[in-house]
């Protein structure tokens, strides 16, 4: 009996091999409790699977409001970008404009997202001592606009923190589902002692291929990664 390698998926492990395996256990009553033992491998591995991808799900969620609020906080500082362009009849070299927008506006909007916050944090700084008042109107929006970003910004980064957790686990499980396997192919051969051979004849043998390195699977989920 060959075993699936670590790098197969948990979809391969439990929809390929773990389902003809408990087919074949599930068809011959000798092996009741055999079968047991291997459906709880099996259902362990699809509990953490399920739970890798409602994390992932989470993730995306996350990001996809961290996005939002971002498109939020753009539109929220070109707003007062036109406002103080507005005051110096658009012109850009103006004193007031650059006392808010040294670099222009795209350093501040199309900067990365630690780097927007910080950058109006500074505008905020400066609109604490302005004294127009339209101007200075602008500070709430700008506060409320890096408040919710920097929350959602948060939230992202604790669903990514989850996503590796449930990552980790369901590694961890690909482990003990193989264990399982092994442990079941071992209870066979004992079972079967007189003849070693028909032990085999309850599992799937993996593919030849070089591509999938020998388990008929190329795609393996991967550990998430931080871009905030």
């Amino acid at each position: 009996m060959r075993l699936p390698v670590i790098t197969s998926s948990p979809e391969t492990l439990l929809e390929t091999f773990g389902v003809y395996h408990l087919t074949r256990l599930e068809a011959d009553k000798a092996t009741k409790d055999l079968l047991a033992a291997f459906e709880e491998a099996q259902k362990r591995l699809t509990n953490r699977v399920n739970a890798f991808k409602a994390a992932e799900r989470s993730t995306m969620t996350a990001m996809a409001v961290r996005d939002g609020e971002d498109a939020a906080f753009d539109s929220t500082m070109r707003a007062f970008a036109l406002a103080t362009l507005g005051q110096v009849n658009n012109n850009r070299r103006a004193p007031l404009y650059l006392k808010y927008f040294p670099d222009g506006l795209d350093a501040v909007v199309s900067a990365p997202l630690e780097a927007e916050l910080h950058k109006a944090g500074v505008i905020l700084s400066k609109l604490a001592e302005e004294e127009d008042q339209a101007l200075k109107a602008h500070a709430g929006p700008i506060q409320n606009a890096v408040n919710e970003l920097s929350s959602a910004m948060d939230a992202h980064r604790a669903a990514l923190d989850s996503q590796a957790q449930a990552y980790g686990m369901l590694e961890t499980e690909k482990v003990n589902w193989l264990d399982a396997y092994k442990r079941s192919y071992r209870d066979l051969c004992r079972m079967f002692y007189k003849d070693p051979k028909k032990a085999d004849t309850y599992f799937r043998p993996p593919t030849k291929g070089k591509k999938d390195n020998g388990t008929g699977d190329i795609s393996t989920p991967k550990p998430p990664v931080s871009k905030t």
